[in-house]
């Protein structure tokens, strides 16, 4: 028998009777015994959990919690936001809600839902009937928009008569009432975590977009603006960057930055934002539209710690290279090595990670999987290096009967 306490609520305590003339209760505590709460285990929207791996090891966007997507002007944010929409509306999103079409609230205050937002849902392939713009009515306002915290409430009714599992807020903090100071952690924080709560309670689950600021070095959660208050309320932070790759090219990044309630470290992917064109009644719209691309070792991180650190000097970089190229090289490894073990083996020979990855770069190693190897890990290996089982045949073909 257990020897806690039979803790009972204050009314009864004091002898109140619950009539309707009761007088309020002072402020007081309540005690709830960890046994009374239910425990859930975390569902997650988008889960890219590859087949064989730990159940949800790969769980990135937790189900009713507020997750961020944060990166600089035009780095396809909003594309990002249309193409879940579209997963979400038409039931292809891997995780929880696969097979389960559902619908979302699109709330935007910066694009032209006709011009913009509307063709960018088509391109992406979005349940067009499931996506819901929302506006507000209210006579004592002729120009009312949805405010954060006062519209919650409302929020939640509407999420659970639409079968909503999906708010975009783009951007998040322009929803928040004019009279709070985006500055103020403390005030950001009272407007949002009704919303979250409300998230929970009429399960649905919200993606704020939000912008990088130009200072806050090389730390993703550091440059998200209004991060002083999300840092404590969002769950996930995926973030973009643009890479300029050696050969001239532009290489676009996305990352899961920060993952309160699943695995660290997951891959982040390359992603590209492709022209579309839209078919209307008044002609064509060319919009853009979010692909996401294959795994890559190269992180939003990365990208910021290399914009943030200047160039390494010459010597430096010179004995990095020629330490890179001569392990690379060298018979032991035979022109490519596990990531882990570079990078181990250069901070034993006193290379500095940021004098590691100049040289990667300059020597234009290639982070890739090799081919036909069942559960292969990612490797850095030489350009000029090719696996024999990835050469072409040196046998040359019998004759063709119409050679000349």
């Amino acid at each position: 028998m257990s020897d806690a306490p039979n803790w009972k609520p204050d009314v009864e305590k004091n002898g109140g009777g619950g009539g309707s003339d009761e007088e309020p209760q002072p402020r007081h505590l309540v005690l709830t015994p960890a046994s009374k709460i239910r425990i859930r285990p975390v569902r997650w929207l988008w889960d890219t959990t590859p087949e064989g791996a730990y159940p949800t090891s790969h769980g990135r966007i937790p189900l009713n919690s507020l997750a961020i997507a944060a990166g600089g002007p035009g780095l396809g944010k909003s594309q990002y936001a249309c193409w879940l929409t579209a997963r979400v509306t038409t039931g292809t999103l891997p995780g929880e809600l696969y097979g389960k079409p559902r619908g979302v609230i699109y709330a935007a205050t910066e694009d032209s839902w006709s011009m913009t937002i509307a063709p960018r849902l088509v391109a992406a392939g979005a349940d067009m009937d499931l996506v819901f713009r929302v506006d507000v009515k209210d006579d004592e306002e002729m120009h009312a928009r949805l405010t954060l915290p006062k519209d919650i409430s409302l929020m939640g009714e509407a999420a659970e008569a639409y079968s909503v599992g999906l708010l975009i807020a783009d951007p998040l903090l322009s929803m928040i009432d004019s009279g709070i100071n985006d500055y103020r952690a403390a005030e950001v924080r009272s407007a949002l975590e009704p919303l979250v709560a409300a998230a929970d309670r009429h399960s649905f689950t919200i993606l704020g977009l939000a912008h990088f600021t130009k200072s806050g070095g090389s730390d993703p959660l550091s440059r998200v603006a209004g991060s002083g208050a999300f840092g404590q309320l969002i769950r996930c932070l995926i973030a973009f960057a643009k890479e300029d790759t050696d050969d001239g090219d532009e290489q676009f990044v996305m990352s899961l930055e920060k993952n309160n309630l699943g695995r660290q470290g997951l891959p982040s992917h390359q992603y590209a934002i492709q022209a579309a064109t839209v078919e209307t009644d008044d002609g064509p719209s060319y919009v853009s539209r979010f692909v996401l691309g294959p795994e890559t070792s190269t992180s939003v991180r990365d990208v910021m710690r290399d914009e943030t650190n200047p160039g390494l000097d010459r010597g430096e970089r010179t004995e990095a290279v020629e330490w890179l190229e001569d392990y690379l090289a060298d018979p032991a490894h035979g022109g490519e090595a596990l990531p882990k073990d570079v990078q181990g083996a250069a901070k034993g020979a006193g290379i500095s990670p940021n004098a590691l990855r100049e040289a990667k770069k300059k020597l234009r190693v290639r982070s890739v999987k090799p081919k036909g190897v069942v559960n292969a890990a990612w490797v850095w290996q030489l350009p000029s290096y090719v696996r024999d089982s990835e050469r072409p045949s040196t046998t040359p073909s019998p004759p063709s009967s119409s050679s000349p």
